[in-house]
C-alpha cells in the first residue's frame, strides 16, 4: 500500500503490518515498549501518535487501519467518555470494511482516578494489557 501524495505520514512512530495501535501523550512510551516486545515474537505493530486530538488526523488513522486491518486504541483516561470512543467511531464509520477483527480499547477503568502509587499502577494501562489486546485480535 502506498502513501497518498497528500498525506503527511509522519505520525506513524513505528511501521508495522499486523496491527495499528493509536495513542498519544504518555501512552506513546507504553506502545513503543509493547511494540518492541511483540517484534521479538514476530508481530509487527504499527504505532500512530496522534499528537493532537483536535484536529484529529483521520487520514493517518484510516491509512494505517487500511494497511493493517486491525486497531487497538490506547489511552490512560477512563473507558467511558474517553477519546478512544471517537477514534473507534471514526474507524467504524469510515474504515469498517478494512477491519479484519473487532477493534479494541485499552484504557483506564471506569473508576475515579486514584492518587496513591499502587492504585495508579492498577489504573494506568501498561505494556502487558496492550500486548494482550493485540494478541486477542490477531
Amino acid at each position: 500500500m502506498t502513501v497518498p501524495s497528500n498525506l503527511i505520514y509522519d505520525e506513524s512512530k513505528r511501521q508495522g503490518r499486523d496491527v495499528t495501535v493509536v495513542t498519544w501523550s504518555k501512552m506513546l512510551g507504553v506502545a513503543m515498549k509493547a511494540a518492541e516486545a511483540l517484534a521479538r515474537e514476530g508481530i509487527e505493530m504499527e504505532v500512530v501518535d496522534l499528537r493532537t486530538l483536535v484536529p484529529l488526523d483521520k487520514e493517518t488513522l484510516l491509512f494505517s487501519v487500511g494497511k493493517t486491518g486491525r486497531l487497538v486504541v490506547l489511552h490512560e483516561a477512563t473507558r467511558t467518555g474517553g477519546f478512544a470512543g471517537e477514534v473507534a467511531a471514526v474507524t467504524m464509520e469510515e474504515a469498517f470494511a478494512s477491519l479484519k477483527a473487532p477493534l479494541r480499547r485499552v484504557t483506564g477503568p471506569d473508576i475515579p482516578v486514584p492518587a496513591s502509587p499502587p492504585l495508579e499502577r492498577f489504573y494506568i494501562p501498561n505494556e502487558e494489557k496492550l500486548i494482550a489486546a493485540v494478541k486477542e485480535i490477531l
